[in-house]
């Protein structure tokens, strides 16, 4: 007689798996995979960032680190920063050449949204600085172009936030006003003496903050991640910054205020302050990404 079938294995739950080999946490400043921890991993491949908790306190070490680049080259800085001067002041002469006065306003913040990628050379310089080098513009320049791939799909990304920023204002100007923006000239006299002034200014203040805090959020860590190393992924990138500012909102936030507030104090006097608030920004952004990610990603 031949022998019947032995009994059937049994076969591990997977909840008894899960207790036998527990996961260990993902490194990060919270411990565990947050959900951008998991949209990280998703996203790109590379290895999971582990942030470094930072404070308020801690940027002012970042904008002193910046004045000390800026001293150790400030013709190369000053250079830098007036050719966005000279920039400024010819695209504002052709906007109003063409009777386009209206567009100035938010076409200047709109440059705010996407100046993160200007700053790219001055993270180059800064780099070159921490390794002991002294680097001249045209060099910051090319080595700036190893990071060309990536930080073009960052741009494209922060240009299409620039764009809806400058649609969202057309259409927040039409539901208060309605028609044809007027001048740059009679936009005070038209607009803010008018009785829904305050809650236009309101609106727009608002929304532009939403927009700013989107584009901070995309290119705050990602576009000197990409400098540092040019290898990495951009969406990984966009992803690592976009974790940075969720893990800590208060501080990352209040730093792109900062960063936000250096830049525009530049463009009051006609433009002329870029000329140093640009090189000081552009630093500031880099010593707060090796603040944060002390050994890149």
């Amino acid at each position: 007689m031949l022998p019947g079938p032995g009994p059937r294995p049994v076969r591990p739950r997977p909840e008894a798996c899960a207790q036998t080999h527990p996961r260990a946490a993902a490194p990060g400043i919270q411990g565990g995979l947050t959900p951008m921890s998991t949209m990280t991993a998703t996203l790109a491949t590379g290895p999971e960032p582990s942030l470094t908790a930072v404070t308020v306190d801690d940027s002012g070490g970042w904008i002193h680190k910046a004045l000390a680049d800026f001293q150790r080259a400030p013709g190369l800085s000053l250079t830098y920063g007036g050719l966005f001067v000279l920039l400024s002041w010819g695209l504002s002469a052709l906007v109003l050449y063409a009777g386009l006065g209206s567009v100035l306003l938010p076409l200047t913040s709109g440059f705010m949204l996407v100046g993160a990628v200007f700053a790219v050379p001055l993270h180059v310089i800064s780099l070159a600085h921490e390794r002991g080098e002294r680097i001249g513009l045209p060099e910051a320049v090319r080595r700036s172009l190893a990071s060309l791939p990536g930080l073009a799909i960052v741009g494209v990304t922060l240009t299409l936030v620039m764009l809806a920023w400058m649609l969202l204002a057309l259409l927040i100007f039409a539901a208060f006003y309605g028609g044809q923006p007027p001048s740059l000239a009679r936009f005070g006299t038209d607009l803010l003496s008018s009785p829904q002034a305050a809650f236009f200014l309101a609106t727009g203040t608002f929304v532009g903050a939403v927009m700013a805090t989107v584009a901070f959020s995309i290119a705050a860590l990602s576009i000197p991640m990409l400098v540092d190393k040019p290898d990495t992924q951009p969406i990984h990138a966009m992803a690592v910054s976009l974790e940075a500012v969720i893990r800590q909102p208060g501080v990352m936030i209040g730093w792109g205020a900062t960063v936000g507030f250096i830049t525009v104090s530049g463009m009051v006097p006609a433009f002329l302050g870029l000329a140093f608030t640009l090189p000081l920004a552009g630093y500031a952004s880099w010593h707060a990404y090796r603040a944060l990610l002390p050994q890149g990603v």
